[in-house]
């Protein structure tokens, strides 16, 4: 049974999907590509006398484009080098996806940018050194959330760093209790 025009659009696109996890971790992603246009042109070969000889010939024209583009250097990418400043990414990276990580923690439960001025911990006989330490951590937070919202990308930066050393404070201390 013949395929529907713009079937095989599809079917290459479901090629090159199937490979993208592939392509996604390669630095030079030449070589996963070049796999997708051969397996294009082998598809396109078995598919002959199947599929209208048109979508026969868009198969092959895909391909051809695609090594084309391939010689071009067009999927030769160079990974982007970590910025040192930029915090915000980093702590990202290390948290993931989240710049208030402390959030998480069970060292600082019931904190937040929001209450850290108003909320106490009173479960135990060192929560008022832990409270000074989420406290801490806290503050520096909402100073950065506030100057990353004004624009003030500097002094946000450094904000942001001190909550961290700050947060990872208050874990470690809970986590010698």
């Amino acid at each position: 049974m013949p395929m529907k025009p713009g079937r095989c659009a599809a079917l290459a696109a479901a090629v090159m999907l199937a490979l993208s996890p592939v392509a996604v971790q390669a630095q030079d992603n030449s070589a996963a590509m070049t796999e997708v246009v051969r397996q294009l042109r082998e598809t396109a070969t078995k598919m002959a006398g199947q599929l209208p000889p048109e979508d026969i010939a868009e198969m092959r024209r895909s391909a051809d484009e695609m090594e084309h583009q391939i010689k071009a250097g067009a999927f030769n990418t160079v990974a982007p080098a970590d910025d040192p400043n930029d915090v915000t990414g980093r702590l990202m990276r290390e948290h993931g996806g989240i710049v208030d990580w402390l959030e998480n923690e069970t060292a600082c439960a019931g904190y937040s940018w929001e209450t850290w001025k108003t909320y106490r911990l009173d479960t135990g006989d060192r929560d008022a050194e832990r409270d000074v330490l989420c406290q801490k951590a806290y503050a520096h937070y909402e100073r950065y959330f506030y100057l990353a919202r004004d624009g003030k990308t500097a002094p946000a930066r450094v904000e942001l760093e001190a909550y961290d050393a700050a947060a990872h404070a208050a874990v470690d201390f809970y986590k010698r209790r």
